[in-house]
This record gives C-alpha cells, sequence and structure tokens, in this order.
C-alpha cells in the first residue's frame, strides 16, 4: 500500500474502538435486559426495536445533512453523542440490576419509565454509531485512498476484518464476563466506552489535519464536472459503472434513481437472512439439540470463512473488476442459502439418532450447516465488491446520503427477518422463514444481475457465436486456436 502507515494506523485505531463498541453495547444490552426480565422476551423486544426505527427513518434526513458539514465536526459529534448514550444507558441497566426493577414487585411504572429511557438512548445511539460507520467507510477511505483502487480496496478488506474481529471477540468476552457479574458488565461498558473516547477522538482528528483533502467538500458544480470526466473515461470499462447523471433529484429518489441503486439494493436485500449465525439461526440449532459450546465452534468456523472473503474479494477484483466479481459471490451465496433450505425441509421429521461426523445429528444438519457456513464467502465477497463499486461511483457530494439510504433499506430487511420468525416460531417451521430468506437473496442476486447486464451488455462472459463459427471452418488448428484465445484475451 502506498498510504503513510501513520495515517492507516489511525484509522484502523479509530475504526476498531468505533467498531467494537458497538458490538459489545448492542450484545449486552440485550443480553443484560434478558437476565433483568428472565420471564418475558418483551423488554429485549422493544429495546432492540427502538434502535432499528431510527436506522430507518432517521439516518436518512442525517446522511442528507452530514454531506454539507465539515468531516471533523461531523465524526466528533457522532463519536461523542454515541458514547454519551452508551454510558447513559449502561448506568440504567446497573441500576435496573442493582434495584432488581424486573422483579414482580417492583411497579409497572418504574418498569415503563426504565425502558422509556433505555429507547430514547437507543434512538441516539445506533443513528449515530451509522453515521460513524457511513462517513468512514464510505467517504473518508474514499478521500484518504485518492485515485489509488488497489489501494481504496485493501482498506475496505481491512475495514471488514476489523469488524469481524470485534463481531467475533466482542460477544464472547461479554458472554464469559457476564457469567461473573451483571452488573459488574455494566459498569465496566460505561467505564470502557468513557475512556475510549478521547482515543478515539483524537485519533481520527489526526488522520484529518495528515490529509489535506479531507478539508475540501465536493460542491455540486465539481461534482457534475467530475462524474463528466468518470462518464467518458468508463464507458469502455467494465470494472466500475458510469456514474449516476441525474443530479437534481434529492433525497429518496434520487437514491432509487442513481446508476449503482441495483448493487446497493442487492447488497440490503442480503440482510432478510436468518440463515447465519446470528440469534435466529443459534435458537433453531438448539431446538435441535445442539449444544451451545458446539455452536459457538461452528460459529468460530463460519466467522472464520468470513475473514477469508476479505482476502479472496480483493484478489477476485484485482482479476475480473469488482462487477463481475460481485456476480460471483452473490450468486454463490444464492446457491448455498438455497441448498440451506433444501437441508432444513428435508431435516424436519427426520427422528434419526445416528451421529454424522460425531457432531451431526443427520447428513441433512451437516449440509445445512455447510452451506450456512460457505454462504459467508458470497456475502461479504459481495459486501466488498458492492462496497467498492458504490465508493468509486457514487459523487463526492452524496457518499454520506446515499450510504445512509442504504442503511436505511438494509434495517428494513433486517427487521422483516425477525419478523419472519415472529410469525413463525417454531423450529418446525424454519424452513419458511429459510425458504423467505433464500426469496431475498435470490432477488439481491436478481438486481446484481440486471445491473451487470446494464453495464457489461452481456451475463455469460463468453465467445460470440458467430466468430467461433469462423474460427472452426478453419481446417488449421493453430487458426482456430489463436481466434479463441483472442477472444478470451478481449473479455478478460
Amino acid at each position: 500500500m502506498t498510504i503513510n502507515t501513520t495515517i492507516l494506523t489511525r484509522v484502523c485505531i479509530s475504526h476498531f474502538l468505533s467498531a467494537w463498541n458497538s458490538r459489545v453495547f448492542e450484545y449486552s444490552a440485550v443480553l443484560l435486559l434478558a437476565m433483568i426480565f428472565p420471564q418475558t422476551l418483551m423488554p429485549p423486544s422493544i429495546y432492540a426495536l427502538a434502535r432499528a426505527l431510527p436506522a430507518i427513518f432517521i439516518a436518512p434526513a442525517l446522511g442528507r445533512q452530514l454531506d454539507r458539514m465539515n468531516r471533523l465536526v461531523v465524526i466528533r459529534r457522532t463519536i461523542v453523542l454515541q458514547r454519551v448514550a452508551v454510558c447513559l444507558s449502561s448506568v440504567l441497566l446497573a441500576m435496573m440490576i442493582k434495584f432488581n426493577v424486573g422483579s414482580s414487585s417492583t411497579s409497572i411504572s418504574v418498569k415503563v419509565g426504565f425502558m422509556v429511557l433505555l429507547s430514547l438512548l437507543a434512538c441516539i445511539e445506533k443513528p449515530m454509531s451509522i453515521m460513524n460507520t457511513v462517513s468512514v467507510e464510505r467517504d473518508w477511505v474514499v478521500v484518504i485512498a485518492g485515485s489509488n483502487n488497489s489501494d481504496l480496496r485493501e482498506m475496505n478488506s481491512i475495514m471488514r476484518r476489523i469488524d469481524l474481529f470485534c463481531k467475533m471477540v466482542g460477544p464472547l468476552s461479554v458472554s464469559f464476563l457476564v457469567g461473573y457479574t451483571y452488573i459488574g458488565t455494566a459498569w465496566l461498558l460505561a467505564i470502557f466506552n468513557f475512556g475510549s473516547v478521547f482515543i478515539e477522538y483524537f485519533s481520527i482528528a489526526k488522520v484529518y489535519f495528515l490529509v489535506p483533502a479531507l478539508a475540501v467538500r465536493a460542491s455540486a458544480s465539481e461534482a457534475q464536472s467530475e462524474n463528466d470526466e468518470q462518464e467518458t473515461s468508463l464507458l469502455s470499462s467494465d470494472t466500475t459503472p458510469e456514474p449516476s447523471t441525474v443530479t437534481q433529484r434529492t433525497g429518496l429518489s434520487a437514491y432509487i434513481h442513481h446508476s449503482l441503486f441495483l448493487p446497493s439494493f442487492a447488497l440490503s436485500c442480503l440482510y432478510w437472512n436468518v440463515l447465519t449465525f446470528g440469534g435466529l439461526f443459534v435458537t433453531y440449532m438448539l431446538a435441535l439439540g445442539y449444544s451451545p459450546a458446539i455452536i459457538g465452534v461452528l460459529r468460530t468456523v463460519s466467522v472464520t470463512f468470513e475473514l477469508a472473503a476479505t482476502w479472496i474479494s480483493p484478489l477476485l477484483m484485482s482479476r475480473v473488476g469488482p462487477v463481475r466479481a460481485g456476480l460471483w459471490c452473490i450468486n454463490w451465496e444464492a446457491l448455498c442459502i438455497t441448498g440451506a433450505v433444501i437441508a432444513i425441509y428435508s431435516t424436519n421429521g427426520n427422528s434419526s439418532t445416528d451421529k454424522f461426523l460425531f457432531i451431526f445429528s443427520s447428513k441433512s444438519t451437516f449440509l445445512l450447516v455447510s452451506a450456512v457456513i460457505f454462504s459467508r464467502l458470497g456475502l461479504w465477497g459481495f459486501d466488498l465488491c458492492a462496497q467498492s463499486l458504490i465508493q468509486e461511483g457514487v459523487e463526492p457530494e452524496s457518499r454520506t446520503t446515499f450510504s445512509s439510504f442504504e442503511s436505511s433499506f438494509q434495517n428494513s430487511f433486517e427487521l422483516l427477518s425477525f419478523a419472519s420468525t415472529i410469525i413463525f416460531d417454531k423450529a418446525d417451521n424454519f424452513w419458511i422463514p429459510s425458504a423467505m430468506s433464500a426469496i431475498a437473496v435470490l432477488l439481491g442476486a436478481g438486481c446484481m444481475a440486471l445491473f451487470t447486464f446494464k453495464v457489461r451488455k452481456h451475463l455469460i462472459h463468453g465467445i460470440p457465436i458467430s466468430r467461433l463459427l469462423h474460427a472452426f471452418k478453419s481446417r488449421d488448428v493453430n487458426i482456430r486456436e489463436m481466434v479463441i484465445q483472442q477472444e478470451l484475451d478481449e473479455e478478460v
């Protein structure tokens, strides 16, 4: 990479602290609420809903405002507001544990009061967390990388590795800590967030002052000029689509009519997916009789495949470009998820007690888990491809707005996945939400296929039939081989 090591280190420190605090708090809050109210899932569900809804309705409006503000001011405000909300929420959780708010002797008004306060803080915490992530991943790294697409894709991969590390280690650490002390976990959350805010605050500021380009916001006229230049240079290239020519539209209309809406929407469709090692699939595995230890091992294997995708995807993009790489990745996920649904349907009614490979209750569950694990390669591979397309193709003055609407769609699809398991809440009916997930993934694959056809004018990477016939009419074998090789070289 050609990026200054100091800059890269500071960006990684800031992103790690942001991702770690967000992952750990999100998991800890729901877990502690489940401990406080052991007889009902209603409080954790209300809290999760309170966190998700602002991400759908508030984040896009914030994105439009942030695109016009100074980058350092934006990132500092998101850091401070998110950390304040987390610290106050942690203190409230500690108080609820100390005063045993979940007990039957506590009045309803007290319970409602605490939940209202937590929900209001969640309405601040989640949008600020999203804005921080969007600002760094979709705007800052683009400016830092400049015109070097290789550096940009490598930085994207590093960001994803940090996210996945926090996703794997953060909840695991909380699980061990909660086993020792509930109230101590809440206080430690508050202390860690309070202390880390200063490190993150000054680390990202150092990056801002080391990269002068971050102080410049593109005007509409500059963006239009840049779009015209990109359109001219990319008409003959299949690595990045031509940018949107729709510059007068604003808000949701601008997002939907943007030339990169299809890959963005395809990525959002993948959030309607119960076939991941999240809470829904883990609950299903527990219902099948698997122990938490075995599920933990399988989940670790799954995250390992996700990390592998952060190395495979950049290599794939460097060979065939982000458009084709993205199509291959999402098709791979669609194939794996479809196989997983078939395996789940086959598992229903299977009362066999024979073990397969000493772990799995049957060959069907082995195929199910294998399909889910292998699908992660496609998911995170496509995530990086779509992110690369969006970073390189969205106008500088609209990056945050575009990404905030994308985040809104992602959260909406994620809520639909929760709703599907609420309606079909029995383990025997889990194949129905799984089938819905497969349909959503196939919809995403269809959107990406349409986008690929619009950019490349074909889907199957092959040789025109007319030239093949011309080649094979020749009696000279060397001529036939030369023509075919020329066609392949042109396609590459």
